[in-house]
């Protein structure tokens, strides 16, 4: 494994000052020795729903966010130098990554697994035969949880937003992901997991 790299910077994009601290999100760029830069969002545990009632959806994806239950600056630089110092900045990489482009192939089939509550898996197959298991949650679920956990932030494997966690919507959702990146599902896919797993598996990594 690569040594961690060193954080050299994290630059706010937006004005975090004029952001609710308690519902809100912003960008960044976190610049790290050598020159590499990643730049993603930052948004409160709230956000995925927000973001799907102003999109009129019922479901959201998109690029990977650092999700912070207070937005402010001690959580976020708390949070970025542990993303570099985990797995040699594995995750900076991640966060970094570039979009592709809509599906030739398209979606064969989409169901879901091991539903849970307000969370479960979408298992989406395309024409082609690649299966991809992607993590799946309501935006309820997602706030509610990660508060009952304690968790100051979480970043790690995407999570699909769903307002309800069904074939139907996820048929609908990975659908339009195939029309927007096919690359999405490559980044979304954590096979043989489930979330309540990937969030104990945070926890247990994080000092407390």
């Amino acid at each position: 494994m690569p040594p961690a790299p060193k954080v050299a910077f994290i630059d706010f994009l937006d004005a975090i000052e004029r952001v609710d601290p308690a519902s809100g999100e912003v960008r960044v760029c976190v610049g790290l020795d050598g020159g590499k830069e990643s730049a993603f969002r930052v948004a409160t545990f709230d956000r995925p729903g927000a973001w799907m009632k102003d999109a009129k959806l019922d479901h959201w994806f998109a690029e990977p966010v650092l999700y912070v239950k207070v937005l402010d600056v001690r959580t976020i630089h708390a949070a970025v130098h542990v993303m570099a110092a985990e797995l040699g900045g594995y995750w900076l990489r991640y966060y970094r990554t570039a979009p592709g482009a809509p599906s030739k192939i398209g979606v064969g089939m989409a169901a879901v697994d091991r539903v849970e509550g307000g969370c479960g898996v979408a298992e989406a197959v395309l024409k082609d035969g690649r299966e991809f298991s992607i993590l799946s949650a309501t935006p309820r679920w997602w706030k509610t949880e990660l508060e009952r956990r304690g968790m100051p932030f979480y970043f790690g494997p995407m999570v699909l937003f769903m307002k309800k966690i069904d074939a139907p919507h996820a048929k609908r959702a990975v659908k339009r992901m195939a029309d927007v990146d096919e690359l999405l599902f490559c980044r979304y896919d954590t096979p043989r997991k489930t979330l309540p797993e990937i969030l104990d598996a945070f926890q247990a990594a994080k000092p407390r």
